[in-house]
């Protein structure tokens, strides 16, 4: 029985070892040989980390991810939770505004952020941003803006699901408690802060941490918005040149692409691969993590840091963190002592030589694990009580206005970016030209493809898994998973263009679908696991008094879960089909790009190429028009799922 158990698990097994296992592997080895494109030859020891770890750049990268990741994150979330509970206590018009403010959802990444690229930049920044609204869009050459720009993009693709998120957790709050407040004479502002925030805060945390995760190796935004941003004057090292917005996610693309020796590729992914690492074990311990163990990881980022920077500052704040293993009530005071020993080390060092994000970590461990601080009770709101209209408003310009730009460009039947009120003359020529010219439904097939072959499996791969993991109570399987994808990035694709190249899977659809499918794993698994939790155990006891328990699990268990099943399907194949990254590395040729690889190379990277505006447009309507009507096929599910029927 125990190896027809293990059934259930090989084809998970087998995915997860050739997609993200061996790649690892493949690059640790690599790493220790000068490897000129691939080929492993002299054994050089530690030699190439002796290189990365001599690269100040790569420091300044992984500075520039935490700031970024952080920033997004904390904004995301506060701007998520004012959204949500405005619309939770929104008693009109609730369906149409969730509607609107889930409409970033459904535009892929590559393309939100070239659309978005068109507004802020438009012709060497003659665009609609600064005609209308007077900002500074010179992401080129502008540090604070190129940063400022793409955090506010990364917001913009992300919001909707968190938005969604904190509804589903307001929604879980008592109602008695919200209306005792109410009747003690406490407003919107009161109620919100001291009963619905400490209320739903394990959800603040957990989607804090994920978005911190995801953007920490972000690659999508910073490198089609800005292509790394413009450089710093820091940036300029012996190895490498670093923008504002080179994340590790850029930096590691940056190297692969301008090193022909793998040895040194795979020494740089590795050290971006600890820092991942890191990341994840913060996100998967975040329940469990104690003070003693959050303290221990402090003082090992503060050695790896002195490591990269070798600053003795360092090392006293980290005897700081070496003393409150025994004198833990201390944590405050170091902290604060942390943010001082920071400021001066900036103050005569520079912001990049000085900067430590210790003392923000530590800072945001403060607020997490304290109570929420009780707010006194404000009565002076009424003179603000039609903000929320005002900030209503213009929040859904922001969302409407990429999608009524792109609309207005395809039908313009012109190049030109700067947007009139309406088009000068109205044509279906750029839809013409998709198909006669481009020949899109080629890539259109493409798309449908891998998409198709992500649908099928991975509800086949995962619902064996799910059913292994619940029978067995395995809790620990999903953060592994978890865990594992986190590894998956910009940082290992080259050793996944390897491995994939010694299987022949190079320049192969399915090969594509592979990666898609595993990196979709872990939440399908954990869908189709919950509702496999919720059957009851009388059913599966009488099932297998007439059959076996394996026959159970497909014939009596299965139609059970098909509902969550076919939400797993549904979300592979919106991932297969928003997918750009794996695609734009592991095809080469033209005739198997699906449409995100395609709609990139019509407008490509900043300052390399003459953009197809007009094309892009025609292509990217199609393109939202299919996804709206796959998001109107999954939303009644997955609303139900998360949403109560107020949605």
């Amino acid at each position: 029985m125990k190896n027809k158990n293990i059934i259930l698990i090989l084809p998970s097994f087998i995915l997860i070892l050739f997609v993200l296992i061996i790649p690892m592997f493949s690059m640790l080895k690599t790493s220790l040989y000068i490897s000129p494109f691939g080929e492993n030859g002299d054994f050089i020891g530690f030699k190439n980390y002796i290189r990365v770890l001599d690269d100040s750049g790569m420091s300044m990268a992984v500075k520039i991810s935490f700031i970024w990741s952080s920033l997004i994150s904390s904004l995301m979330i506060i701007l998520g939770i004012v959204i949500a509970y405005l619309i939770e206590n929104k008693q009109k018009n609730k369906k149409i505004l969730f509607s609107l403010i889930m409409i970033p959802w459904i535009i892929p990444s590559y393309m939100g952020v070239l659309i978005w690229r068109s507004l802020i930049y438009g012709y060497g920044t003659d665009s609609i941003i600064k005609n209308i609204f007077h900002l500074n869009t010179d992401i080129f050459t502008n540090v604070l803006s190129g940063f400022g720009w793409g955090v506010f993009v990364s917001i913009w693709l992300e919001l909707p699901i968190v938005v969604m998120v904190l509804i589903a957790a307001f929604q879980e709050v008592p109602k008695e408690l919200q209306l005792a407040a109410k009747i003690d004479g406490a407003n919107s502002l009161n109620t919100l802060v001291n009963i619905n925030i400490p209320y739903i805060k394990p959800t603040i945390i957990t989607w804090f941490l994920i978005t911190f995760a995801n953007h920490f190796k972000d690659f999508t935004v910073p490198f089609l918005l800005t292509a790394g941003g413009p450089p710093l004057f820091e940036g300029f090292t012996s190895h490498s040149i670093v923008g504002i917005t080179t994340t590790m996610g850029i930096f590691n693309y940056f190297i692969s692409n301008t090193q022909y020796d793998f040895g040194i590729i795979s020494a740089y992914s590795v050290v971006s691969a600890v820092f991942v690492m890191l990341i994840a074990f913060i996100f998967l311990t975040r329940r469990t993590l104690s003070l003693k163990k959050f303290i221990t990881f402090v003082i090992a980022i503060k050695v790896l840091s002195y490591i990269f920077n070798p600053n003795i500052s360092l090392l006293i704040s980290g005897l700081l963190y070496l003393i409150l293993l025994r004198k833990r009530n201390l944590f405050g005071i170091v902290v604060l002592f942390d943010f001082l020993i920071m400021i001066f080390n900036i103050k005569y060092n520079g912001f990049w030589n000085g900067f430590d994000f210790i003392p923000i970590i530590s800072l945001i461990w403060l607020i997490f694990k304290e109570k929420t601080p009780v707010i006194p009770q404000i009565n002076k709101l009424n003179s603000l009580k039609y903000m929320k209209y005002v900030f209503f408003a213009v929040f859904l310009l922001i969302i409407l206005l990429p999608v009524y730009n792109i609309i207005n460009i395809s039908f313009s039947g012109t190049n030109n970016i700067i947007m009139t009120l309406f088009p000068e003359k109205i044509t279906i020529d750029n839809y013409v030209k998709i198909f006669s010219d481009l020949h899109i439904e080629q890539n259109l097939k493409n798309t449908i493809i891998i998409a198709l072959l992500t649908a099928i499996m991975v509800p086949v791969i995962s619902y064996p898994l799910a059913m292994y993991i619940s029978k067995k109570t395995l809790r620990w399987v999903l953060p592994v998973l978890i865990f594992l994808d986190f590894l998956g990035g910009v940082h290992s694709i080259i050793a996944l263009f390897m491995v994939f190249k010694k299987l022949n899977l190079l320049n192969s659809l399915f090969g594509v679908s592979l990666v898609y499918t595993t990196h979709t794993l872990p939440m399908a698994t954990f869908l189709i696991k919950g509702y496999i939790d919720k059957i009851p155990k009388e059913i599966e006891e009488t099932a297998i008094l007439d059959t076996t328990k394996i026959k159970s699990y497909f014939y009596i268990i299965f139609p059970l879960t098909i509902p969550a099943i076919l939400v797993s399907s549904l979300i592979g194949f919106m991932k297969g089909w928003n997918g750009f990254i794996p695609s734009l590395m592991l095809l080469s040729k033209d005739s198997l790009y699906p449409l995100s690889v395609k709609l990139y190379t019509l407008i490509g990277e900043p300052g390399t190429s003459y953009p197809r505006w007009d094309l892009f447009s025609a292509a990217s309507i199609l393109n939202i028009l299919f996804l709206g009507i796959i998001f109107i096929m999954i939303r009644k599910p997955l609303m139900n799922g998360v949403l109560k029927n107020s949605y």
